[in-house]
């Protein structure tokens, strides 16, 4: 929806209705705005979430507030759904139901020159089809200095590792000096002191395991270890480790009685400094101007390093987005192509009504019977499946999900969704009504696609498209069919199904 259609009505105060209704059961809503689209059309996407509603409304146009609006209409338009609010206190900010943007003659003969409004959404490349490229909800990523952050998770994985608070049940022994301990039994008993090493993991997170088998001749037993660590070093660490601590349990070796190892920084040598006389000077006046006194130093107290071990500051991570893994539908909204999944920013599709839209669809289809038109609908009555027509729409209305079952040549993937179509759009439904149907290959999406256009005396476009990898033909916003393959549903699916009425699933 753009600017010039929000002026033409209330539209702009729907965020300032939504958030005084919202304010009554104390909630606030929370926008979130990210940029999409090329440089060339840049386009922004609103989420809109509400706590305790589990439901995100979407608004996207080519600006910021009004894709917020958009955002704000949806989900005002969930809560009429929901019977959590009522139609009338809606109906001052949305078009009049009985105002009619749109005429017999737009759906239907234009004067040369003119594009249909279910044309202008046919501008679209494949890489535009179905959801933008965000689908998945937003994570926090990894900081701008990435590589110092692996480094540094890293060193202090490390230095985790080699923490160890039980040494001292164990003889005191430690990874530090276990060892070297080790190989002094080994040598001393001309035993072998090889490790096997082992690796799992992808390049970035790979695991190392080291073990190594010992044999006593005190006991005649052989003992075995087998540990892991970030490093081969450390698991080699670890596992020696795990041999020393059990040759201390079964007396062959003494417990550790050495210093233990002290940290590195603990180990810095110490070095005087030199301060020039002119400096002490100048300190001295600062000193005496600013009235500070100086910290007296006792002589007596141990010099300690000046150096600090580098912490990084663990900041606590940010609060993530509830999501839910159940696909979120929407049935046919206002201002939506589901083709496209984006609102309609121009054209009047923007602010038609959804009443509009279907009465205009009934006259438009009423204008197309002709000889043509008629020779071809008595072919399709032919086929065995139009003697079901009736009792497969009955079922459809009373069921959410049923399974047809057919002999090759019947007319089920052709027909079907034909029946679903007309049906709506006679009953002026038509708006309400949008189907997709998928097929196991590309060649068939379109060969079927071209097939029900022609049926309907068409152009591929109009009631009837398709969609499939790198080539895309898509149908007006409402009242249409989709023939697409699986992969194409599945991305669309990833971001919910809006604007979606029927989902037919051919050669199952």
């Amino acid at each position: 929806m753009s600017s010039s259609n929000l002026a033409g009505g209330n539209f702009g105060d729907i965020k300032g209705f939504l958030y005084a209704w919202l304010g009554k059961q104390n909630k606030l809503p929370s926008y979130e705005v990210s940029q999409q689209g090329t440089k060339q059309r840049i386009r922004f996407k609103c989420e809109l979430t509400v706590p305790s509603y589990p439901y995100t409304a979407i608004g996207n146009s080519t600006n910021k507030k009004d894709a917020q609006t958009n955002a704000a209409i949806d989900f005002c338009q969930y809560l009429v759904r929901e019977g959590k609010m009522p139609e009338n206190e809606l109906e001052p900010y949305l078009p009049s139901k009985n105002s009619s943007v749109l005429t017999t003659q737009s759906l239907g003969t234009l004067p040369a020159g003119l594009v249909p409004p279910h044309m202008l959404q046919r501008n679209t490349t494949a890489n535009e089809v179905g959801p933008p490229p965000s689908l998945l909800p937003y994570q926090p990523g990894p900081p701008s200095h990435y590589l110092e952050h692996i480094r540094s998770d890293r060193k202090m994985l490390e230095e985790q590792e080699e923490t160890d608070t039980n040494a001292s049940i164990h003889g005191n022994w430690t990874i530090e000096n276990a060892k070297g301990r080790l190989h002094q039994y080994l040598q001393k008993n001309n035993l072998p002191q090889e490790y096997k090493y082992t690796s799992s993991g992808p390049d970035n997170l790979r695991t190392f395991f080291a073990e190594l088998s010992v044999y006593i001749r005190e006991r005649n037993q052989t003992i075995h270890a087998r540990e892991n660590g970030s490093t081969k070093q450390i698991a080699s660490k670890s596992c020696a480790l795990a041999l020393v601590r059990q040759l201390y349990h079964l007396k062959i070796i003494e417990p550790f009685t050495g210093e233990k190892k002290k940290k590195q920084i603990e180990k810095t040598t110490p070095f005087r400094v030199t301060v020039s006389n002119d400096i002490v000077k100048e300190l001295d006046e600062v000193i005496q101007l600013f009235n500070i006194q100086p910290i007296v130093i006792n002589e007596q107290q141990e010099n300690g390093s000046l150096l600090n071990p580098q912490i990084l500051e663990r900041f606590p991570p940010s609060e993530r987005r509830t999501t839910t893994s159940i696909i979120q539908w929407v049935p046919p909204i206002p201002n939506w192509n589901p083709w496209i999944a984006s609102n309609i920013d121009e054209g009047p599709l923007a602010t038609a009504t959804m009443e509009s839209i279907s009465e205009d669809l009934r006259h438009a289809e009423q204008s197309k019977i002709e000889n043509e038109l008629k020779c071809r609908l008595q072919e399709r009555q032919n086929l065995p499946v139009f003697t079901y027509q009736q009792q497969i729409l009955e079922q459809i209305k009373k069921n959410n999900v049923i399974l047809i079952r057919g002999a090759t040549g019947c007319g089920k993937t052709t027909q079907i969704p034909q029946y679903i179509i007309d049906d709506a759009i006679q009953h002026n439904q038509g708006a309400y009504c949008n189907v997709v149907v998928t097929q196991p290959r590309r060649i068939s999406a379109i060969s079927i696609a071209e097939r029900v256009s022609w049926e309907r005396c068409e152009d591929l476009g109009n009631s009837c498209g398709y969609s499939v990898r790198f080539e895309s033909i898509l149908p007006r916003p409402y009242g249409s069919l989709l023939f697409c393959t699986v992969g194409v549903l599945l991305r669309k699916l990833e971001s919910g199904l809006r604007g979606i009425s029927h989902v037919i699933v051919d050669e199952i």
